[in-house]
């Protein structure tokens, strides 16, 4: 991302801010162009897509430093689709433009991820430019709070790993079968470094739950199902401050989901659970069956395969659980999943 100047009233870029367009209409491109051309503090390389698909493809290219997108598009409207980027892509600063004015609107554009929001009759080009200024100087300094958002997910993984002494080692595998997982269905970087840190977080909640709960060797009370049932909602709101909160939350929420249905926390079914948290679903269930636990020893392979060809279509959605099966299955998989990456070591 370009850098600014320190004073907005003299800020300059070393080199042009590029600026996707996302809008159906050509001449409100065209309307955007020629205001970005007026403003005097800024240069911009401006560049367009004219629907979601597009601005996707754009964006995993040659990427953008600021997103300009239209409310109203056909398919998918532009705050629908900002909540999609969060699970999706590294997005760059989003500036919602919409044709009519709504009060609601801007809010919920707000909560989604945008910075700003504008009526495209109120836009003149220091409104516009000011709003763009605006929104890169507020993420000058992301990747800083990136580096320093994953040390705290870092140090909150290794919390939950030391929890239960009899489950050691169970997020480092954990995250190393999602990511052969994510890796063999052709997720993109940013995609596969959410999916590591959800993987290691999906069980962060689990620091509310009582120690005797979770290594109590006979069967739970009720009540003690219940106390576990919550985690995933307390790890949801225990990471909501982090900048990857968007990203790894609906792991975290929805780990226990299940294919058909019948899961929690929200009973969400099929494809209407988010796919990394699917993944995460299935690595989780394979490395708990696959080693000791207070209420049983680890389970043969054997026995391992045959429970998750059981579960595929019920617990697990049916063509994770079958590609997984091949991975497992491969020649060297026992030495890769007996030395998984380190909490500290990047995707």
């Amino acid at each position: 991302m370009p850098a600014l100047s320190a004073a907005p009233e003299c800020a300059t870029s070393i080199e042009p801010v590029r600026v996707l367009i996302v809008d159906d209409n050509p001449e409100d491109i065209a309307i955007v162009r020629r205001q970005l051309a007026q403003y005097p503090r800024l240069k911009f390389d401006v560049v367009s897509a004219h629907s979601t698909s597009q601005c996707l493809e754009q964006l995993r290219g040659d990427g953008a430093d600021l997103l300009l997108l239209d409310y109203s598009m056909p398919g998918e409207d532009g705050v629908s689709f900002l909540r999609r980027l969060a699970t999706t892509i590294d997005y760059p600063p989003v500036i919602l433009l919409t044709g009519r004015g709504d009060e609601r609107l801007a809010v919920e554009a707000i909560r989604a991820g945008a910075c700003d929001y504008f009526r495209k009759d109120s836009v003149t080009p220091s409104s516009l430019g000011d709003a763009l200024q605006r929104a890169l100087e507020q993420f000058q300094d992301r990747d800083e709070r990136r580096r320093f958002d994953e040390q705290i997910m870092i140090a909150l993984a290794s919390a939950a790993e030391n929890i239960d002494a009899t489950t050691g080692g169970h997020l480092q595998r954990l995250a190393g079968y999602a990511l052969l997982l994510g890796q063999e269905l052709g997720l993109d970087e940013a995609q596969l470094r959410t999916l590591r840190y959800g993987a290691l977080l999906h069980d962060i909640g689990k620091l509310a739950v009582s120690a005797k709960v979770l290594t109590k060797q006979g069967l739970l009370t009720e009540e003690e199902w219940e106390e576990i049932r919550q985690h995933p909602l307390v790890g949801e709101r225990i990471c909501s401050c982090l900048w990857f909160s968007r990203q790894v939350g609906p792991i975290i929420r929805h780990h226990h989901e299940r294919w058909d249905g019948s899961g929690y926390v929200d009973g969400l079914s099929g494809a209407d659970i988010p796919l990394l948290a699917r993944i995460v679903s299935l690595a989780d269930s394979f490395d708990a069956m696959s080693t000791d636990r207070p209420y049983r020893k680890a389970l043969p392979r054997a026995e391992v395969v045959r429970r998750i060809k059981k579960g595929a279509g019920t617990q697990w959605d049916p063509d994770l659980a079958a590609t997984f099966l091949e991975i497992i299955e491969r020649p060297g998989f026992q030495k890769i999943s007996a030395s998984p990456a380190k909490l500290d070591r990047a995707a």
